[in-house]
Order: structure tokens, then sequence, then C-alpha cells
């Protein structure tokens, strides 16, 4: 049995939005919109410091193959398991150099192209892989 993405919807409605995959995607990885305008579900991936960091519209639900459709939850304070680094209950996420991992989030400047948190661990994980999170 694969493990469950979706663990609670917080009494706020969790929407599954089906999207195109641009790429393979495995279930609880952190995905954004391709910037084509396709509207195109892709991994999010940090940038590099001086550039727009990804911005995290969901989680996929399940695998994806590149073309199929990809269902990714979406929705403030939803519980889900996202693909994350290691860190501790309480800390904040942002896009990784990895994509479609989360890692710790750290302050990258005050403009308006600063990374801000998108999801916080909720229990402490113990590695890197699927940890259970709150979408911010």
């Amino acid at each position: 049995m694969a493990t469950e993405i979706l663990v609670n919807d917080g009494g706020a409605p969790a929407r599954i939005i089906p999207f195109v995959a641009v790429e393979a995607i495995t279930a609880g990885d952190a995905l954004g919109l391709t910037a084509e305008g396709s509207g195109n579900a892709s991994k999010v991936n940090q940038l590099t410091d001086s550039e727009l960091m990804g911005i995290m519209v969901g989680v996929a639900l399940t695998d994806a193959a590149a073309g199929a459709v990809c269902n990714v939850v979406s929705g403030r304070g939803v519980i889900v398991r996202i693909n994350t680094t290691n860190g501790a209950g309480g800390d904040g996420l942002m896009a990784s150099g990895t994509a479609g991992r989360l890692d710790t989030w750290v302050a990258h400047g005050t403009n308006e192209n600063a990374a801000r948190p998108c999801a916080v661990i909720v229990d402490d994980p113990t590695g890197v892989g699927l940890t259970k999170c709150m979408i911010l």
C-alpha cells in the first residue's frame, strides 16, 4: 500500500486539482506551475538567491508520468506528507535545490523576490523523505 499523502484537510476543504505533469512526478513532491503559461505542473525548485524562488501551489497526491494527469492537493491549512530534507517540528519550509523537495526556510532578503515559507513541519522527520507538514 502506498503512503497516504493527504493526512487531514484541517477543517478547510482540500482541493484536488488535475494538472498535466511536465516531468515524472512522485507522490509527495512539492509542485509549482510552469512559467510558459501552459499551467502544467512541475516540481518546485530553488533557482538562485538573486532570482525568484519556486512557488509551491500544492503537493502531488499520486505518481504521474510526464504528459499524464497529476492530481495536486492544494489548500491553506491542509496537512499532507511532503518530500522534505531533515528538519524539526515547527520549521518553515521553502523550495530547495532538489526539484520537488522542500528545505528548511531561511531568509533570503526582504524584497519582493525573497523566499517565503510555503509549509511548516508538523512532526519531527526521521530523515529526508515524506514528512507530515501543513501547507501555509
